[in-house]
């Protein structure tokens, strides 16, 4: 059986690196695109080494270079997990999110749209602030709508091309050190610090990486109805539910104070769960388990 090619962006970002670890323990070759900046990635440089026969970085200075090294290869499928995120902006990082957001998965696209067979995306909930339309939160989520829009564009010139978007709420993975709830909720705890926490009505809807995970290799390896998909836990909880259980069984209790702050009502999403998939991981005990 011929091996299939992954092509995978973001893969120095969080969700990108578990990823790759995993995919390189499969049956897959794996090209990755990174700024030159990562040559001097340790893990990365590591997972080289161990992977040398099915494991190929290219490192680029600026996009022009990405075209001329990219377009020779052989591949099968793109993951894009590249992104630029933060809750709000301020002026001058527009560009920077729309080159991380926008143009360099294009510039990517547009050099390998017609050879490839699958192209998954990974979105946001934010860009579905009331549950359903193109509604985004921030600036953030305008930007991934944004390039989806391009997406369908590449998927209309080759007909053969199955395009997959995949959005959730939020993640979390027991090494997780984003600048999110969770982590920083174990954070300050590790800390003795306070979390102040905007409202009590704050709710959630937390899946772990390796369910995400999960959703790629269903996509991968089935004949999935090409779309959007959102990535989900049945049931929404709250925040003060998710501190009360943690609280029970800790020694010493977590320290929270909740703001008044005024909050988005929570709007549960109209679109489909990816078919095949649902969540494996129990979230609740693995978040308390690493407060432990």
């Amino acid at each position: 059986m011929k091996i299939k090619t992954i092509l995978l962006t973001g893969t120095s970002g969080f969700i990108g690196r578990i990823f790759l670890k995993f995919i390189l323990s499969k049956k897959y070759k794996v090209i990755d695109i990174l700024r030159s900046k990562n040559k001097n990635n340790k893990s990365l440089n590591l997972l080289r080494k161990k992977y040398k026969n099915t494991y190929e970085s290219i490192f680029f200075k600026n996009e022009n270079e990405i075209n001329k090294k990219l377009r020779k290869k052989k591949i099968d499928f793109f993951i894009n997990f590249a992104t630029l995120y933060k809750n709000e902006h301020s002026h001058n990082e527009i560009s920077k999110f729309v080159e991380s957001n926008i143009y360099f998965p294009t510039i990517v696209t547009d050099t390998i749209f017609l050879k490839i067979k699958k192209i998954i995306n990974f979105g946001t909930m934010m860009q579905h602030s009331d549950g359903k339309t193109y509604s985004p939160k921030n600036f953030y989520a305008s930007t991934k709508s944004a390039f989806e829009m391009i997406l369908n564009y590449y998927t209309l010139q080759n007909k053969k091309l199955n395009q997959y978007n995949l959005k959730f709420y939020e993640s979390f993975h027991e090494d997780d050190v984003r600048k999110k709830l969770v982590p920083t909720l174990i954070k300050n705890y590790r800390q003795k610090k306070t979390t102040f926490i905007n409202s009590k009505k704050l709710q959630l809807n937390i899946i772990h990486v390796n369910d995400i995970i999960n959703a790629v290799m269903i996509i991968l390896q089935n004949n999935i109805k090409p779309g959007d998909y959102c990535l989900r836990q049945r049931k929404n909880f709250k925040i003060n539910y998710l501190i009360s259980k943690i609280n029970a069984k800790l020694h010493k209790k977590l320290k929270i104070k909740y703001r008044n702050e005024k909050i988005l009502k929570f709007k549960n999403s109209s679109l489909k769960i990816l078919p095949k998939w649902k969540p494996k991981t129990d979230i609740l005990n693995k978040i308390q388990n690493k407060f432990n």
